[in-house]
């Protein structure tokens, strides 16, 4: 297995999905992986995925069987969704199955897939928003109830005790902030 970079797994999810829906409409033209590859060429994929169907169709035009050249494409990308196609494709071929009806819940499965990628991302940025929100009001609120009551302004500021409790509410403050804009950074990834 090879390592991608975080923003490249989305990428090849998508580059996945398209080339899925690409095979199927070609081969409801005609049942052939070969020429559906060659098209889907044609009509232009991005790298890393242009790369790894160009190396197939190499391949089998270099007379290399279609199984063995789909076990070294699937060595070429390691995302489990294009993992996935090519053992159904390799099964599909093996058993001499209906290629066009099986690309067609493929591209249905994988549209699926990305439909809820999509609805939870959507669900990420309100609960984000959200949190955020929880995070600006916490010493809004604590900046009122001290300004308001000047016996617990007093409390916080005079005792040993009351700092204490002041840095030790500051510091938790400030690490729930840290974490959530890691847990930030990281999504965006």
């Amino acid at each position: 297995m090879k390592w991608t970079w975080p923003g490249q797994t989305v990428r090849i999810r998508q580059q996945t999905l398209q080339l899925t829906n690409s095979l199927s409409r070609w081969c409801q033209v005609r049942e052939d992986l070969l020429y559906a590859c060659q098209k889907c060429l044609d009509g232009g994929l991005d790298q890393p995925m242009r790369a790894a169907v160009s190396a197939f169709v190499t391949r089998v035009r270099g007379g290399m069987a279609v199984e063995q050249a789909l076990d070294l494409m699937r060595q070429n990308i390691s995302h489990e969704h294009f993992q996935d196609l090519l053992v159904a494709l390799r099964f599909n071929l093996r058993y001499r199955g209906d290629l066009p009806m099986l690309l067609e819940h493929l591209a249905w499965q994988l549209n699926r897939i990305e439909e809820e990628y999509t609805r939870r991302k959507l669900s990420n940025a309100h609960d984000r928003q959200l949190t955020g929100l929880v995070l600006l009001a916490v010493p809004a609120s604590c900046l009122l109830r001290l300004g308001t009551s000047p016996g617990l302004l007093q409390l916080f500021t005079v005792s040993p005790a009351g700092r204490m409790l002041s840095a030790f509410g500051i510091l938790s403050y400030l690490a729930a902030v840290a974490a959530f804009c890691l847990i930030q950074h990281r999504i965006g990834q």
